[in-house]
């Protein structure tokens, strides 16, 4: 069957043909259909068996950007990208990411579990949810997958290949353009709130210590192929309830750096705590949810970090490799493990950074503070934002501990206007 984009009055027909789905829904006339992507990249489709209740979710891939049209030529092997990209971290992380049901790169399809019981988590955050189990989940599904499908783990030759079987062009290309370049530059791709003050645009764009170092990260991104990283690892790729967290949405996927998934978590974090301080209107439950927000970014990183160091200890133990097979060896690796998590802790500032920047100033835009309509109280929460995050990637390398990062946001966190 040649690729055909399908529609919600042809995707039973599609579900008809398949095997996989003969053997989930018994009766195809009791299906209905309903479109619930958000229109900007591919179509996705939720169908549903009126009688049983089972329900799956179809993505499907089309060959340009959907939210600009044909206009705007996009391949779709970033659909090839994202099966392959779920299945190695549901064989890394099977507890955090959906079932696959079936696949097709031919017609630039998958079908998966529908989460239905499972809210978008940026939405939660804003409306003020507690996620008590969120941290060690995403640590756990981070830890899982960046350890396991990097070069610590991975036979040399094995991930090497996995190198180039991930290549993903157009999508690296993507972020090149709106996460590390078009958002520091006066680019007619950008989207500003016309109350953000000039002297907040220029602090980004117009700061040679800030424009280096978003350089630094842009090459990083481009050349270090540490891991398979999700690539998109906001907290709108992320789905969750009170006792389970899924990552989907991983069409972005390449090898790449650790950091650059970790920072995208921590960076979304960051915005949703400066963005509460107007949502509530600074009320207790502001404040509490605050100190939860910047609570979870510490365990995030500290579990995260404990657990690449268990599973890195763990393997090396039983691996047949005589590396730090001697007298105080595992002590001696040990050290070293230190010095590449100190590293990836740079990194990961870094590259929070660089995503909060892309987010005020670039195309794309995030709810927790873009449907704010008040923009004077808006542009305060954007200006904290900026100054937070320029004083992040210039002295990435300058934080020993994530207190003392969680430190800064409480001192930027004063809802005034830009300061030096």
């Amino acid at each position: 069957m040649s690729y055909q984009i399908l529609s919600a009055q042809t995707v039973i027909d599609y579900l008809t043909t398949l095997p996989a789905m003969q053997a989930l829904f018994s009766d195809f006339a009791a299906l209905t259909v309903e479109e619930i992507g958000d229109g900007n990249v591919n179509f996705v489709y939720r169908i549903k068996d009126n009688n049983s209740g089972q329900s799956v979710i179809l993505k499907q891939a089309v060959p340009y950007l959907r939210c600009v049209g044909e206009s705007f030529p996009l391949s779709r092997h970033r659909m090839n990208i994202e099966i392959m990209a779920l299945e190695t971290a549901k064989k890394y992380s099977p507890a955090h990411v959906p079932n696959i049901y079936y696949s097709s790169t031919e017609q630039s399809v998958v079908i998966m579990q529908d989460l239905a019981d499972h809210a978008i988590l940026r939405g939660q955050l804003i409306q003020g949810t507690v996620f008590p189990n969120f941290a060690n989940h995403i640590s756990t599904y981070m830890a899982d997958t960046l350890f396991g499908t990097s070069d610590l783990h991975m036979t040399s030759e094995d991930k090497k290949q996995c190198v180039v079987k991930f290549t993903n062009t157009d999508l690296c290309k993507l972020s090149e353009d709106f996460v590390f370049t078009h958002p520091f530059e006066d680019n007619a791709n950008n989207n500003y709130n016309p109350k953000l003050p000039q002297t907040a645009i220029d602090k980004v764009q117009k700061n040679g210590a800030v424009k280096v170092a978003v350089s630094q990260m842009r090459h990083k991104f481009m050349n270090n192929a540490q891991a398979l990283i999700h690539g998109d690892l906001h907290t709108g790729s992320i789905m969750t309830n009170q006792t389970e967290t899924y990552v989907i949405d991983p069409e972005f996927a390449f090898y790449g750096p650790m950091g650059f998934d970790v920072g995208a978590v921590i960076g979304n974090l960051y915005i949703a705590y400066f963005s509460h301080a107007y949502l509530s209107h600074a009320s207790q439950d502001s404040i509490d949810y605050r100190a939860w927000l910047l609570d979870t970014i510490e365990q995030i990183w500290t579990q995260f970090s404990d657990k690449f160091t268990t599973r890195w200890l763990e393997h090396e133990t039983q691996s047949e490799q005589l590396q730090w097979q001697y007298d105080n060896g595992i002590d001696d690796l040990k050290v070293y493990i230190n010095s590449y998590l100190s590293d990836l802790f740079a990194d990961t500032i870094g590259f929070a950074a660089c995503k909060m920047m892309r987010r005020v100033l670039g195309i794309a835009k995030v709810a927790d503070f873009a449907d704010i309509t008040d923009l004077d109280a808006r542009a305060n929460i954007e200006t904290n934002i900026i100054n937070m995050a320029t004083h992040m990637v210039v002295n990435r390398s300058k934080f020993n501990t994530i207190d003392e990062l969680n430190a800064l946001a409480k001192e930027t966190n004063t809802l005034e206007k830009i300061t030096g």
